[in-house]
């Protein structure tokens, strides 16, 4: 990012202040959808060109050509605005109002209109749009995810080329910029208005948490809970994640965080470098499905299945708790084989730390009390940051108050951290629209229904290497919003219910950032600890394995589906859940090998094929539905009784 100073500083956070507060206002104040999603986009195109230079070479050229850059940008949206008839003779005559003033009152509509066949001014702007979004994507995104932008614009243009089953008529290029820029399929679709509307205001309310000093208030609530023991180090890094991740709602943001803190406390436990970069950077995923935030993809599911964003927070409640519970579990057998150091003492109670800094709970409080009694999220996030900033004069520390100036600088930070989330949206606008434009996310549903024979686990494991074969160069986000329009619908076709499907999809979405060989946490968790990036992959899906197990759990059976709530009876929410943990408790126990002492290999392959079978067949309390759990606990039972002469810290 370049570094400005003096005016100029002072011109780009005016824009960062900006760029939120139109997200603020259009929370609180109707605005006409067109609008309100064309001037967000607008604001990234001003941002991104002059904050995230072409090549640090290049200087002050560099920069006058990223300034125009981003005024042509700007031009392409206002041109929208303004009608093609009245455009010339106004400006001509230097009668700006006058054509904004047209521009409000009919441009728009005739311009919305126009869509199907653009004029060739719609159809020069449009591309500009469309190029500009790309090279935007390029420099902040990454190269793969641009390749696959281009993939997709190809796909649009050359469908006809392309055999069957996934081959389409091809569509001219007036017809594919008129869809992506002119219409809200494209690139001002879903992903755009998730952006505008919730992710803006819930990157700004975890910026403000932090900088309330609400980062240091979960480490020394996790410190003070992990206890005296070989495992409390591991615990503490898993605990950590998960307090602070709920708020910050980033897989990297949380591991980020997190890692410069509990390095050295897991350092000196025993952890080598890529373990402790693995751990913290499993946890910190995490974060993306934790309530009560969430990443951007949970206000998708909330678009795409017309739920309340309370219901989506219901739905992912019981995953996310089991998420952790495999990672506790897998910490808690490595602590027995390795029989790591147990960490020193804080000297803080868990009640001296809720006593001194419990205030920030209170803002958390808030927005899930909101979202349950029915407000929208962005109501709730707004009542959200008006209860953090009211709090922050609780610290003690003068240095944590949200003053004015402390105020604008938070909002910046988030503004900073927005605007790469809201480049991937905007331009993940151009698949949804390929995929709308062409039908092709019922075409890969169909070949996933042809290969999986009707069979649902079959469906389900299709769904998985799809997932991560396209989240191999994707961010979460983008891999969700691929994969579901292409997985939903065939595991529908199945017998998964829709709400289960989209589960699904975003849980994968999130387990395939921390899949070799791409993860951007475990490289960035390594950076700081000094570890190989690749190991550190390595480490974080060792420990997310038993969370694979989760979406298989929710997804294979109906009484599995009881664990997203929704519609589920008491009796199999209850043996849903025991059924859960068992089946985690037996894999994480498979793959450490490791419980008392080292396990046989027939045991681990028993233990892992067991949490497997559980899957597929939920247990219930006859006799043949007691099975597994019974193996299961024969096999522990039988080890227990073989190793009792070992002894335990």
């Amino acid at each position: 990012m370049r570094a400005f100073q003096g005016k100029v500083a002072i011109l780009i956070g005016v824009l960062y202040v900006a760029f939120v507060a139109w997200s603020l206002y259009g929370a609180v104040v109707p605005i006409e959808t067109y609008t309100f999603r064309m001037v967000h986009v607008a604001f990234i195109l001003a941002l991104a060109f002059l904050v995230y230079p072409l090549s640090s070479k290049l200087g002050r050229w560099g920069l006058a050509l990223d300034v125009a850059l981003a005024i042509l940008g700007v031009a392409a949206i206002a041109f929208a605005f303004i009608s093609p008839a009245e455009f010339a003779p106004l400006f001509a005559k230097h009668d700006f109002l006058t054509a904004l003033r047209l521009g409000a009152d009919n441009s728009l509509d005739q311009f919305i209109r126009r869509s199907t066949l653009p004029d060739p001014p719609d159809l020069f702007f449009g591309i500009v749009l469309i190029v500009l979004l790309i090279e935007l994507a390029r420099r902040i995104v990454g190269i793969e995810f641009t390749l696959v932008l281009l993939g997709f614009l190809l796909y649009g243009l050359f469908g006809n080329w392309i055999p069957a089953p996934l081959g389409h008529k091809g569509y001219d290029l007036d017809r594919i910029v008129g869809h992506m820029y002119m219409t809200l399929e494209g690139i001002f679709g879903v992903p755009l208005s998730v952006s505008v509307s919730f992710v803006m205001l819930f990157v700004v309310y975890g910026v403000m948490m932090d900088a309330a000093g609400a980062g240091a208030f979960w480490l020394d609530l996790s410190l003070a809970v992990m206890g005296r023991k070989s495992s409390s180090a591991g615990r503490g890094a898993v605990v950590t994640t998960a307090l602070m991740g709920g708020p910050q709602a980033s897989g990297v943001a949380t591991t980020m965080s997190v890692t410069p803190i509990m390095w050295p406390i897991l350092k000196k436990a025993g952890y080598s470098a890529d373990m402790a970069a693995g751990l913290i950077s499993a946890g910190g995923i995490g974060a993306v499905i934790s309530p009560p935030l969430m990443g951007a993809a949970a206000f998708l599911i909330m678009q795409f299945l017309k739920v309340s964003f309370w219901d989506v927070v219901v739905m992912v409640t019981i995953p996310t708790l089991l998420y952790y519970l495999g990672t506790f579990f897998m910490v808690e057998m490595e602590a027995r084989k390795y029989r790591f150091t147990p960490p020193e003492s804080s000297g803080l109670t868990f009640w001296q730390v809720l006593r001194t800094k419990g205030y920030h709970l209170i803002s958390i409080g808030v927005i899930v009390w909101l979202l349950a009694i029915g407000l929208s999220p962005e109501s709730s996030a707004i009542w959200a940051i008006v209860s953090v900033i009211a709090t922050s004069f609780l610290s003690r520390d003068r240095a944590e108050w949200l003053t004015p100036k402390r105020l604008i600088v938070a909002i910046i930070e988030g503004a900073k951290n927005m605007l790469p989330v809201a480049v991937l949206l905007a331009a993940a606008g151009l698949i949804v629209g390929i995929f709308s434009l062409t039908g092709l996310g019922l075409k890969i549903s169909g070949l996933i229904m042809s290969l999986s024979g009707g069979n649902i686990f079959l469906a389900l494991v299709l769904a998985l290497v799809t997932s991560f074969i396209v989240g191999l160069s994707l961010p979460i986000t983008a891999t969700y919003i691929m994969t579901v329009v292409m997985v939903a619908p065939a595991l529908m076709k199945v017998g998964v219910p829709e709400h289960v499907a989209h589960l699904l999809a975003f849980y994968f979405a999130v387990l395939s950032e921390v899949s070799p060989p791409v993860g951007l946490s475990p490289s960035a968790a390594a950076a700081v600890t000094g570890g190989n990036p690749f190991a550190s992959m390595m480490q974080a899906w060792k420990y997310s394995l038993p969370a694979f197990l989760v979406p298989f759990l929710f997804s294979a059976t109906k009484e599995g589906a009881s664990l997203l709530i929704v519609g589920a009876t008491l009796p199999d929410f209850m043996l849903a859940t025991l059924n859960s943990g068992f089946a985690l408790f037996f894999l994480a126990l498979g793959i450490v090998g490791f419980f008392r002492a080292p396990l046989h290999w027939l045991e681990r392959a028993l233990l892992i094929l067991i949490a497997i079978a559980m899957t597929l067949d939920q247990i219930d309390f006859s006799l043949m539905g007691l099975l597994p759990v019974m193996l299961g606990l024969v096999v522990v039972g039988r080890h227990w009784r073989a190793t009792r002469a070992v002894v335990l810290d």
